[in-house]
């Protein structure tokens, strides 16, 4: 994640430097939504779910808020929600809630029965959707087999800006020394891509699918104007997992340059690396409609996709920091390897995500058995217990170490006491506690997460109460359906 660019745009955005922005969409009556609302609190949203979870839905409805400016980008919900033979549209509600300036504006588009019916007033903006069609190769693109077979020659030809050429060798990791669209004489309508290499120029019936994807959307937001919404659906389509993280810091540029709103759907963790929290919407499905969760972390959402372990339970926690602790905690009683065998403790971002999924759980709202566990300085409510201490883990487990001398941590890092000693209390001025493993671990040559291991271990086995310990794993084997 580009820290510092993540940080102008918060900025920004926070400085109301966007003067216009989709804030919140609501849907009700398509595709299994009751009324569900997602809220889009950054400039470059991703939304990632599992098929079927909703994220197409989201985007077809964000692209429908707006009045367009141009004929071409005019986007309608009967145009993405067809009625058919099969599938009967009818009680549909849409909601809407928009930023102009300083100004929010509340709307509704609604389709009660036959028509759809749309407010007196809309508002305008530009708006652009790329759908997962510009993944098809050319070749099978409608029109483009015949632009194969009979091009003789070009009628005229336009090179991609040289920044954006240097954008697209960025992103894709190959030089490119040009990059143009060539209207064929057979129809002019039908343009080919061509990328010129050190071997040569290519056109996008022999390029790779990342490269012809790729080439397509640089040179679609080329041409986008300012204040415009911009939606894509799986925007790591066709690219391997470096291209994937190059895109992501190119949009991330391109929204703030431009001031742009970006929308994207994603199953991809590496996308979502690349965002911070507030960027992140996960879709869970219910048989209540979709739940939205915000803040989730890349690992969680990755837990969500991927189901090659088979847990009996999951076990929610906010980082691996409280991962870790708590795995040393069970592993301290007497049953503590067959649980931790039998369950799976995801870090799944800030408190409030974890409360959420305590909350989703205790209603039985989740596809499989779960419980949350919150650090000790956040507040627990149903579905939810509390790791040990009234603080965050590292002032729990450091202070607690602390007050036993360090007990023999020494003896576990293999260095004398009187340094050690000295690292630990050097690292314990820091204010930001979050930094204390890293800096113990630049003194004693060793990783954050091996020095955070290392004290956690050490601190069950001095200051860990029984009455701590048993509290959580009794919870955990209620969990699971173990005898008390």
């Amino acid at each position: 994640m580009d820290a510092s660019e993540i940080t102008r745009i918060r900025d920004q955005f926070q400085g109301g430097l966007w003067p216009q922005f989709l804030e919140r969409v609501e849907i009700k009556g398509l595709r299994g939504w009751k009324g569900q609302s997602v809220h889009f609190k950054f400039p470059v949203v991703a939304i990632v779910g599992e098929n079927g979870s909703g994220k197409s839905t989201v985007l077809k409805v964000a692209a429908s808020a707006y009045d367009p400016k141009a004929k071409e980008n005019a986007y309608y919900p009967s145009a993405f929600f067809l009625e058919t033979h099969w599938d009967k549209i009818q009680g549909v509600d849409l909601g809407f809630q928009l930023r102009t300036g300083d100004q929010s504006q509340t709307f509704n588009i609604r389709k009660p029965t036959e028509r759809w019916s749309f407010p007196d007033k809309r508002y305008a903006r530009n708006v652009f959707w790329f759908d997962v069609a510009r993944t098809l190769p050319l070749d099978g693109t409608a029109g483009y087999a015949k632009v194969a077979r009979l091009a003789a020659g070009e009628i005229a030809t336009e090179d991609l800006s040289e920044e954006y050429r240097q954008r697209l060798s960025y992103v894709l990791g190959r030089s490119y020394s040009n990059a143009r669209f060539a209207k064929p004489d057979v129809n002019e309508k039908r343009v080919v891509g061509l990328l010129k290499r050190d071997f040569g120029e290519i056109s996008q019936f022999h390029q790779g699918a990342g490269e012809d994807t790729t080439l397509d959307l640089l040179q679609a937001l080329q041409e986008v104007p300012n204040n415009s919404l911009v939606i894509i659906d799986e925007v790591e389509a066709s690219l391997h997992p470096r291209a994937q993280r190059r895109l992501v810091k190119f949009i991330l540029e391109f929204c703030r340059l431009k001031r742009t709103q970006v929308i994207l759907s994603t199953h991809s963790p590496y996308v979502l690396e690349e965002l911070p929290p507030e960027a992140r919407v996960l879709l869970v499905p219910t048989p209540d409609g979709p739940d939205v969760l915000y803040g989730i972390s890349p690992e969680f959402a990755l837990t969500r996709l991927d189901e090659l372990v088979h847990p009996e339970a999951y076990v929610y926690v906010e980082d691996r920091t409280a991962e870790a602790w708590l795995r040393e905690i069970i592993a301290q009683h007497p049953e503590g390897a067959s649980l931790l065998a039998r369950i799976r403790i995801s870090p799944v971002g800030p408190a409030n995500v974890v409360r959420m999924m305590g909350g989703l759980a205790q209603a039985r709202k989740l596809p499989h058995k779960a419980i949350a566990v919150v650090d000790g300085d956040t507040d627990a409510n149903l579905g939810c217990i509390k790791l040990p201490g009234e603080h965050a883990p590292e002032k729990v487990v450091f202070g607690g170490l602390k007050e036993k001398s360090w007990s023999r941590l020494h003896e576990r890092f293999g260095i004398g006491a009187g340094d050690l000693h000295t690292y630990l209390d050097d690292a314990l001025l820091n204010p930001d506690f979050h930094r204390w493993p890293a800096l113990v671990g630049d003194r004693v040559v060793k990783s954050s997460v091996s020095v955070w291991e290392t004290v956690a271990t050490e601190w069950c086995r001095v200051c860990l109460s029984p009455t701590d310990r048993d509290r959580i794993v009794d919870s955990i084997r209620t969990l699971l359906g173990a005898s008390a």
